[in-house]
């Protein structure tokens, strides 16, 4: 088997030496196509390196090994060669991936910080906003027995006792010794009744009542000048009576279903049903708050 000189492998290409190979063999072309059954235009372009104008692939590589065969030359060196001059052309150099500098991370860019941080600003919000919370929807989660309203009612004086035959002689006559015990007077029955009439009760001390009639469920939140006095959720049938000093500030979350009544007298009417109604009922209100066409 022949093989191709090292002065020759560094001087020409691979190409042209196969056809110098040829043509020292005295070998026409046409005869190796008519022999390997390859097309002459194949091998026109193998021995002047136009590897683009062959099939390519396998087919280049069994060509050339045909071709070798048949004027006995080294395959494996040939093949080696071919190989070795389509590298550049087929293969292109394999690019590094640009390399992206590393930043030091911050302790705050930590998703697990991240997510500490939210956390304890949520806690401390709802924190703060509970009293808040709990006002607005304290209404929608308590149902509690209908207040029962108290009144104060003022005792009757006790009888004085009444001395007796004996006592009366004692102390009639002057030469016995007086006791030591004062003997109470007789009562005064109308020094009693005025100072009954003196003694303040829950009614003549406030200046304000309403009372609610409630006919239809519904919600309602009543602050007096004390403070809170009721806030919940009212059953039809149920009736509130509420005194104050000066001032009454009202919500109603169903003002259709609620009649107003203040010191007595009817009050217009609140709203429609479903309708909430907020209202302050004082001195200067009332007059305003009253239904004039009612007796």
């Amino acid at each position: 088997m022949l093989t191709l000189s090292a002065t020759d492998t560094n001087m020409k290409s691979l190409a042209s030496e196969l056809k110098s190979e040829r043509e020292k063999q005295n070998t026409p072309l046409e005869q190796i196509a008519q022999e390997t059954c390859i097309s002459l235009r194949h091998l026109q372009s193998l021995e002047e390196g136009r590897y683009s104008d062959m099939p390519g692939g396998i087919y280049n590589r069994a060509f050339l090994k045909a071709y070798c065969e048949f004027l006995n030359l080294d395959q494996k060196e040939i093949l080696q060669r071919y190989e070795a001059e389509l590298l550049p052309h087929s293969e292109k150099p394999v690019k590094s991936p640009p390399r992206i500098p590393q930043t030091k991370a911050h302790f705050w860019s930590n998703p697990v910080f991240a997510w500490s941080l939210m956390l304890a600003i949520s806690a401390t919000g709802l924190f703060f906003s509970r009293k808040w919370i709990s006002s607005v929807f304290s209404p929608y989660f308590t149902h509690t027995s209908p207040g029962i309203v108290k009144t104060e009612t003022i005792a009757e004086p006790k009888a004085l006792p009444v001395p007796s035959e004996q006592q009366f002689e004692t102390t009639s006559n002057p030469n016995m010794p007086q006791p030591d015990v004062a003997l109470p007077s007789a009562p005064a029955p109308f020094a009693a009744e005025a100072r009954l009439e003196t003694i303040p009760s829950s009614e003549t001390a406030s200046t304000l009542r309403v009372e609610f009639e409630v006919t239809e469920k519904c919600w309602i939140s009543v602050d007096s000048d004390k403070g809170r006095v009721i806030s919940k959720i009212l059953e039809p049938g149920e009736a509130q009576v509420f005194d104050a000093a000066e001032h009454f500030f009202i919500v109603i979350g169903n003002a259709g279903g609620v009649h107003l009544r203040i010191n007595g007298r009817p009050a217009k009417p609140l709203g429609k049903p479903g309708e909430v109604v907020k209202m302050l009922i004082d001195s200067k209100s009332l007059p305003a708050l009253i239904n004039q066409t009612t007796g």
